[in-house]
């Protein structure tokens, strides 16, 4: 019976979103900016990885995917150079592939990902990477949980992975870090019912809405909120989120910029980014919300959307000094 429910839904998700491709906006892509691929290079080393602005993708694995799952047009090499440094990894055990999904099956397999992270990190080792597993079907699984990061320590290697060291917790640990202490480096968070796992190296994130004990990543979401009109969610739920997250001792914190639901995000996101990035952008002349932004999670990400937020870090005083005419010449090109 729930297969045919699920099957049901399914055709009724695929209807809807034929009927809308001919009637939805597109995203306005930006053009390729090369230093994107290495923008944490111009960083300084002392800067606090959870202090930093860093633009991360909404369901980074949906490229391909009907319009009312799919929330990213570029791959995972796409998306790295484009300057995302924070990933929304929802992976399902297909049996003979592990592949990305939103509601519905991708046909992006996690082997991909892994391949493209060790990829870029071997040719940027500069950059630190944010690998948030939110949901995984099935969830709270120790065997499947340890596939997943048998395979992600398989390929990255041990020395790639930010790990604590014995005595220390985790959080403690996350709060002390650098950006110099982390390049070419991935740090890895796990939600949604965390299981035991094998790996030390596995951190604990919140749950959607609410706080884990010694929780290293708060991304809290309230499903009304992101569901509301644009410019609602702007002028209001963006500071309720930053007052959820800023309430836990450090952390790395992820402030949703998507709004969510509808029959084409594709959409809903071109609707939703003018008042989206302006509020983005406005952040420079309002010290107190710019010292709680650190993630910002954005769907169809591009160069611009990207920049808009690597900028920040130049009014959190975090580029370095001798490059920041270099860095203020890579904002011209996208301005």
């Amino acid at each position: 019976m729930k297969k045919k429910y699920l099957i049901i839904f399914a055709v009724i998700l695929i209807v809807c979103s034929l009927a809308a491709v001919g009637a939805c906006q597109k995203t306005q892509e930006s053009e390729d900016v090369a230093e994107l691929s290495y923008w944490m290079s111009y960083i300084k080393d002392d800067a606090p990885i959870t202090d930093i602005a860093i633009p991360g993708t909404h369901d980074s694995g949906t490229l391909g995917m009907i319009s009312v799952c799919e929330t990213q047009n570029k791959d995972f090499a796409g998306q790295l150079a484009t300057g995302a440094r924070y990933f929304d990894v929802r992976v399902r055990d297909k049996g003979d592939e592990m592949v990305f999904y939103h509601t519905l099956s991708s046909s992006n397999t996690y082997k991909a990902f892994l391949e493209d992270i060790e990829e870029f990190l071997t040719a940027n080792p500069t950059e630190f990477l944010i690998l948030d597993y939110q949901h995984r079907d099935p969830s709270g699984d120790k065997e499947f949980d340890n596939k997943l990061f048998s395979m992600l320590l398989e390929k990255l290697g041990k020395e790639r992975i930010v790990c604590a060291p014995e005595g220390m917790s985790n959080i403690d640990y996350v709060n002390s870090l650098t950006l110099g202490d982390v390049r070419g480096k991935v740090l890895v968070a796990l939600g949604d019912q965390k299981g035991v796992t094998d790996y030390s190296f596995v951190m604990v994130r919140d749950a959607d809405a609410s706080a884990r004990e010694g929780s290293v990543l708060h991304s809290p979401y309230v499903g009304k909120y992101n569901k509301s009109d644009s410019e609602e969610y702007v002028n209001n739920y963006l500071d309720e989120y930053i007052s959820m997250y800023s309430q836990y001792d450090g952390g790395i914190c992820v402030l949703q910029g998507q709004l969510t639901g509808g029959v084409s995000l594709e959409d809903k996101e071109a609707k939703h980014d003018p008042n989206m990035s302006a509020w983005i952008r406005a952040l420079k002349d309002d010290g107190e919300r710019l010292s709680k932004i650190n993630v910002v999670m954005r769907d169809y990400i591009t160069s611009k959307k990207c920049m808009d937020i690597i900028q920040l870090n130049i009014y959190k005083g975090y580029v370095k000094d001798s490059l920041i005419n270099e860095f203020n010449e890579i904002v011209e090109k996208l301005a």
